[in-house]
């Protein structure tokens, strides 16, 4: 039988023959062509290096910032930048990001239209990616323009319904790479790089059978991971959905260890002697509450979101860029310079050329647009009190006044039930935003971040197209792992924290 898949009809017979055998790559260069994978990788990378700039520069919304950004990462509370820049990155960052999502459906559309034809699994592998850094830089940037797109709703309805069927594409896109035979490289001779290889046995193949080498254990955290990401970004955007969370998921946990640090807390008072006065349950409900607490918080931040954007971009990269130089050695067409290259270059300066003209017909009007701007940011807020909401803008005055002890605070604290809580920030855990101990949680959840993400990019780079990395595995190490280095962290610091006193 042939391993040329051009010239043969594909059957249930020839899928085994090439799963066994290799087949012969072809070129596809509207797919993986050298321009189209530029185009797509440098659209995404421009759009998070904007978000990135933005979010150091305190071109922000401050409506969109948590405590993490505003205490731990000291980001102003107030925008350095002017309103004509602040009005032309938010611009930039729409333009790219609508961009982003449209190719990025495009794309998973040519894909399955190819699958009625003879598109490999390199070139289906490529698409999956390609549409799942679309997805992740989209999510980054409707996070920044949040507030832009609250007092837009209708503006905001068709990215909502364009993000919708992205994800639909993406999570039947993802069907074949359930097999532990998608994506590798093997050829039956690759000491003399013998051409056939199983990187291009059409993608069709795949779809609902696993050709006896069982799931692959990774295919369930990429569905684990996409499902999230959107159900945690596209929720934020809506009160309704985050008055759910709140009290149906953080509420509760916090409500019950509040309930313990109370009770605890007003026997100490009661006690005679107040050396070694606070029980040792007191200070394990401590040391749960504040790590609970950092993690809500974190998620909550647009830190994270710059992070799940970060991990999206990097993935995808890795995913796309190692094949194509597996591959080298096959064929050169998809590197060659031609006119459908470079088309998909040269349209990334519209969205730029957009974002120059916007900013000086802004310059033009400036006095205009920061009266608006002022107006603007009267109207934000965390849906706090007017006592929460000062202390959230100005931690240092918070600091300056005379603080009861943590141990205080919660005796005196009125407990509410979770239906009773505000959305976003209780005033009296200001107090945690501004101690070390959550500060230096926050960073041990980063640097866990970074750490596992690292480890796992790393397998992948070196396992891919050749076994299956099981990332799902050093995840949940990696996971327990960083959360064990809190719960020690903390432990330890109950001797020197002002948190346990």
């Amino acid at each position: 039988m042939s391993g040329n898949v051009t010239n043969t009809t594909i059957t249930t017979e020839t899928c085994g023959y090439w799963m066994q055998y290799g087949a012969v790559p072809e070129a596809d260069t509207e797919i993986s062509g050298i321009g189209a994978i530029l185009a797509f990788l440098l659209s995404a990378y421009i759009t998070f290096a904007i978000v990135l700039v933005s979010y150091f520069l305190g071109s922000i919304d401050i409506s969109l910032l948590r405590p993490v950004d505003l205490y731990v990462h000291r980001l102003p509370s107030q925008r350095r930048t002017s309103p004509s820049w602040h009005k032309a990155l938010q611009q930039c960052v729409l333009l790219f990001s609508d961009q982003q999502i449209v190719t990025g459906i495009a794309i998973c559309i040519a894909g399955f239209i190819g699958l009625h034809g003879r598109v490999s699994v390199y070139h289906f592998q490529t698409v999956i990616m390609l549409a799942w850094m679309s997805s992740s830089v989209h999510l980054s940037a409707l996070t920044m323009l949040g507030e832009f797109f609250r007092k837009r709703p209708a503006v905001l309805g068709w990215r909502i319904i364009g993000m919708l069927v992205l994800l639909v594409l993406l999570l039947v896109a993802l069907v074949p790479t359930a097999s532990n035979l998608w994506a590798i490289w093997w050829g039956p001779d690759q000491e003399s790089h013998d051409v056939r290889t199983s990187w291009a046995i059409p993608a069709r193949c795949f779809f609902f059978k696993t050709w006896g080498e069982g799931v692959n254990p990774d295919a369930p955290l990429a569905y684990l991971i996409l499902i999230t990401s959107y159900i945690w970004k596209i929720g934020a955007l809506f009160k309704s959905s985050r008055n759910v969370f709140h009290r149906r998921v953080r509420g509760p946990s916090e409500y019950l260890l509040e309930r313990i640090l109370h009770a605890e807390a007003h026997k100490a008072t009661r006690r005679r002697t107040k050396k070694h006065s606070l029980s040792w349950k007191y200070h394990a409900a401590m040391t749960i509450y504040i790590i609970n607490l950092a993690i809500f918080e974190f998620a909550a931040s647009f830190a994270a979101s710059l992070w799940l954007s970060y991990l999206g971009l990097v993935y995808g990269t890795i995913q796309i860029v190692i094949p194509r130089q597996q591959k080298a050695w096959w064929n050169n067409k998809e590197n060659e310079w031609t006119f459908g290259q470079i088309v998909p270059l040269v349209l990334l300066i519209q969205p730029l050329g957009a974002i120059l003209e916007n900013y000086k017909g802004r310059k033009n009007k400036k006095n205009a647009d920061r009266r608006s701007l002022d107006s603007e940011d009267e109207e934000e807020s965390y849906e706090l009190g007017s006592t929460s909401h000062s202390a959230m803008l100005n931690p240092r005055n918070t600091l300056e006044d005379p603080q009861p002890t943590f141990s205080a605070m919660f005796a005196a604290l009125e407990v509410l039930r979770p239906s009773q809580r505000s959305l976003e920030v209780l005033e009296h855990q200001i107090p945690f935003y501004t101690s070390t101990l959550f500060a230096t949680i926050i960073f041990w959840i980063q640097i866990g971040v970074a750490v596992i993400s690292s480890i796992v990019f790393w397998i992948d780079a070196e396992s891919l197209g050749y076994i299956t990395s099981h990332n799902y595995f050093f995840v949940l190490i990696g996971v327990g792992s960083c959360l064990g280095a809190m719960i020690l962290w903390t432990l330890a610091s109950v001797p020197f924290s002002r948190v346990f006193k």
